[in-house]
């Protein structure tokens, strides 16, 4: 995973947590009426201090063939004026799936008025045709709220089976009366989270809860999820009938791949053609926001939703003989919440294609086919995921990548004039996640690829010139599974301020670029985390100004830490005309708690003193 901590210069403060908003009640009730309904009533008042705030008093409600808005009211209640009725008129209702059904709607509402405002919503959403999973309970959705009182109750008949994951701030009870379950959760005085760089994710602190039925019976569709080998089953059959193709279309698949001599040529020749027929769109339809569009459609109609794309690409590759896993992700987490099945987890599809030939699975991204085909991407590589087959669901794990594949090098030859007026060639070498990141570069326009390229610097570059981009993209044919993205840029610019004139002296930079670590001097509230790595290489070649002569260099800098490792040489050559410096950063994965921030301080210091260091030449006129 890359990090950005070494990108910029920051001094951050962590700061004192004060509510930018207050959620004084949220209470949700989730009532099972019968196999294959339900009703959710929500009660929710928020009191707005900012705009920073406004997001937690905003409502977004989906409906859909299975969800339907019964009723909304409300209230809301700017300060010093009397409270205004909110009524269902004032929702504004919006299509999404253009045009593909009638029901699907999304209903919005952002509240607007002076601070501090007061918004108060009661509606009641109705579930029909069944249910996959209950409302998700999500209370606070900015590290900025407070939240006085939250609750969530599932309410279903006694022994009726369900199951549930909830964050650990949650107090949970269970209580049996008139021949119901009523599962209810709760927590209270929820105080806004302290920002501070190098954190845990704030999802690890929001309340929340996941509950699902056991048995499924949805749109017809019955099932259980019970173990992932059950919801793999009920998954693959709900794809019954959606990777039929034209007659036409596996003519036209066979013509494309007939001079194909391996599987894996086959693929490269269907991805390709994946990618200049279709266009991603997220439509959330066929049963429940499950059932994939069918593979004709999408074919006619060029677009689809990931769930689409990877079923129209499976039906591709079925009428050319491959044999491909649908399966199951969530791009958010790398690990799949232990003892909970259910696709509400989930935010993504892919597909994996068996190759025998190379004895590896390519795993497939079929919304973004601009990635190289097989490139386990950022939001991929490392995480659980579920296939979804014949005989079941199989829980497996995508292959990560060693993180000593992903690197930045950068090179520079400067020339160096008296007066600290420069001129410079550069060369960028980006692989694996930094390739990732500039995917796309070269359909940008040309002042945004200036603005790209020259990013990262602390002096001010001028008439950037970009003299070629490479990149491997296409290239996965050939490599196999040890296949690597890389991207090359060749660029050369001026600077006048690359050294710095100060009477007879010129200071130059050791490295023009931003890389100091965030470092702050108030106390320390959250533990130290950094989940992957930051690797970064500079190479840079100085030629000195005639009439200087060299007063003072930095000494070698080796540094080896929990947090990371620095080494920084500067080498002059026997004339003392030319300097030429290596510096090379890794940042480490580590969690550390908060007490052990005098440690990273000490160590983040210690880089910024050694990337921020200045070589000294002096004249004598």
């Amino acid at each position: 995973m890359i990090i950005t901590v070494l990108t910029f210069a920051i001094l951050s403060l962590a700061s004192v947590p004060v509510a930018e908003v207050t959620i004084t009640e949220n209470k949700e009730v989730f009532t099972l009426t019968s196999p294959k309904s339900g009703e959710l009533t929500v009660s929710r008042t928020v009191v707005v201090n900012s705009k920073d705030g406004i997001s937690e008093a905003a409502l977004e409600l989906y409906c859909d063939s299975f969800r339907s808005l019964q009723s909304f009211s409300g209230f809301i209640m700017s300060a010093g004026s009397k409270p205004e009725k909110l009524k269902k008129k004032d929702l504004t209702s919006v299509a999404l799936s253009e045009g593909l059904d009638d029901d699907d709607l999304t209903y919005y509402y952002t509240p607007s008025g002076q601070y501090p405002m007061t918004v108060h919503y009661e509606y009641k959403m109705l579930y029909h045709g069944g249910l996959a999973q209950f409302p998700t309970f999500f209370p606070v959705e900015s590290e900025k709220a407070a939240l006085e009182k939250a609750s969530y109750e599932v309410n279903v008949p006694a022994g009726y089976g369900i199951k549930y994951y909830g964050s650990q701030n949650l107090e949970f009870n269970k209580l049996t009366e008139n021949g119901r379950d009523r599962y209810c959760w709760t927590v209270t005085d929820f105080e806004p989270i302290v920002a501070e760089d190098l954190m845990p994710s704030v999802l690890e602190r929001l309340p929340y809860l996941y509950a699902s039925p056991e048995i499924i019976n949805l749109g017809g569709y019955e099932g259980s999820q019970k173990t992932w080998r059950d919801l793999g089953l009920w998954l693959f059959n709900l794809q019954d009938g959606c990777q039929n193709l034209s007659e036409e279309e596996k003519a036209r698949v066979r013509d494309m791949t007939a001079d194909c001599a391996t599987n894996l040529e086959k693929l490269q020749v269907l991805y390709k053609y994946l990618r200049d027929r279709t266009r991603y769109v997220s439509i959330q339809l066929g049963i429940g926001g499950l059932r994939p569009f069918p593979a004709a459609e999408v074919s006619k109609m060029g677009f689809g939703d990931c769930k689409g794309l990877s079923n129209y690409m499976k039906a591709l590759l079925a009428a050319a003989g491959i044999e491909s896993d649908y399966y199951i992700i969530s791009t958010r987490r790398a690990n799949l919440f232990e003892d909970y099945v259910s696709p509400g987890q989930m935010d993504h599809v892919m597909l994996a294609v068996p190759m025998p030939e190379i004895r590896d699975t390519v795993w497939v991204e079929c919304t973004n086919p601009a990635l190289p085909l097989g490139y386990r991407h950022v939001h991929a590589a490392g995480h659980e995921v579920v296939l979804v087959k014949q005989d079941g669901g199989e829980r497996v794990r995508i292959p990560a990548y060693p993180d000593s594949l992903s690197r930045r090098i950068n090179s520079l030859d400067v020339t160096i004039l008296p007066t600290g007026f420069a001129k410079v060639s550069a060369h960028r070498t980006l692989t694996m996640a930094y390739a990732e990141s500039t995917i796309g570069f070269t359909e940008m326009i040309p002042t945004r690829q200036v603005q790209r390229i020259s990013a990262g610097f602390k002096i001010l570059t001028e008439d950037v010139a970009i003299d070629a981009v490479t990149d491997n993209f296409g290239d996965f044919i050939k490599d196999g599974k040890d296949y690597v993205p890389r991207m090359d840029f060749d660029y050369h610019f001026v600077t006048a301020s690359y050294g710095n004139v100060s009477g007879n002296r010129l200071f130059i930079p050791v490295n023009p670029w931003s890389r100091l670590l965030p470092v702050q001097k108030s106390k320390r509230v959250n533990e130290l985390y950094l989940r992957g790595t930051d690797r970064l290489e500079d190479v840079i070649v100085l030629h000195l100004p005639s009439g200087y002569t060299l007063e003072g260099v930095p000494e070698d800098v080796s540094i080896d830490s929990d947090f990371g490792a620095l080494t920084s040489t500067i080498k002059v050559s026997e004339d003392g005309r030319t300097i030429e410096i290596h510096q090379s950063m890794k940042m480490k994965p580590f969690r550390k708690p908060a007490e052990e921030y005098g440690a990273y301080r000490d160590f983040a210091r210690a880089v910024g003193k050694a990337y921020s260091a200045n070589i000294v030449l002096k004249t004598s006129n």
